[in-house]
């Protein structure tokens, strides 16, 4: 297992898990959200391939659509 911080809350996720699998296991559409791992931004089209290191902090925010 591997200790990741989720909008600053340790959650356990499993070794190796990429960025996409860990948004889904918190219930976040991967589609609705930008997300920074350790400050940087991380474009969606790498979500599935943005493997998560022991200790990584991944923050999200939701996309807000209006007109």
């Amino acid at each position: 297992m591997t200790r990741i911080y989720f909008n600053d809350k340790p959650v356990d996720a499993p070794a190796g898990a990429t960025l996409k699998a860990l948004l889904q296991l918190q219930a976040c559409d991967p589609a609705l959200v930008v997300v920074t791992v350790d400050e940087k931004f991380v474009p969606g089209a790498e979500y599935s391939m943005m493997a998560l290191p022991d200790g990584a902090r991944v923050k999200t925010r939701e996309l807000l659509g209006g007109g």
